[in-house]
């Protein structure tokens, strides 16, 4: 009879058992990589705001729903002092954000992004970003991003102090070097991979962050995914 394998020491715990701070770094820092949505929005006098959102990803392709999570400005989880973030407060007034995806080169763009500015600032001037006009929302795509969502507002649902905030993608606009056109009978398709400063840059815990290079090719046994 062969002996049993070593069972890992787990430590289990409840989310009573974490203070809130606790509880957003378990899951900040265990739940990665993330990809991260580049948000840009307009408050109703004009002003342009863009700022980037880890807590992020697909919600359904059909139709296609796009998500991400909210949180609020300034928060102290010590106490009930916190106040909306310019982003969810222009979705909210305006109903209209874009989502551009990230590219590696333009890392220390998208963290300046995330510096503190006063309301009604442009994070697009701080940082030196080229806004590109949309073609049916107000808010402005950001110049060389690998693709970028123009979004329509579907829902936010409040989750305590954090919002998940739902928009239906009316436009899609794609880099040229990111545009692989007609494969295998599909349409459109896009290979984000292809150039290496282009490839979306990725969100870790703390102030890390991740660039994607070792990938690997695994086949599933009924061979392979739909329209790979």
């Amino acid at each position: 009879m062969s002996a049993a394998p070593d069972t890992p020491s787990v430590i289990s715990l409840a989310p009573t058992d974490f203070t809130a701070d606790e509880m957003y770094f378990v899951l900040r820092d265990a739940i990665i990589p993330r990809p991260i949505a580049w948000v840009s929005s307009i408050d109703a006098q004009g002003n342009t705001n863009i700022a980037p959102f880890s807590f992020f990803n697909v919600c359904s392709p059909t139709p296609p729903v796009l998500g991400f999570s909210c949180g609020p400005r300034g928060e102290d989880r010590s106490n009930d002092a916190w106040a909306l973030k310019d982003t969810w407060a222009n979705i909210r007034e305006t109903r209209e954000f874009v989502i551009n995806l990230v590219p590696e080169s333009m890392a220390d763009e998208m963290v300046r992004t995330s510096d503190p500015l006063p309301p009604g600032a442009s994070e697009f001037a701080h940082a030196g970003l080229i806004p590109v006009a949309s073609t049916k929302v107000k808010p402005p795509r950001v110049a060389g991003v690998p693709v970028a969502y123009e979004c329509v507002l579907r829902e936010g649902i409040a989750l305590g102090r954090s919002t998940w905030v739902m928009g239906d993608v009316v436009q899609v606009h794609i880099d040229a070097r990111c545009y692989a056109g007609e494969k295998r009978g599909f349409k459109h398709r896009v290979d984000v991979l292809s150039q290496v400063d282009m490839r979306p840059y990725a969100r870790l815990g703390s102030n890390f962050y991740a660039r994607l290079r070792e990938i690997e090719t695994l086949q599933r046994r009924d061979g392979g995914q739909r329209g790979t």
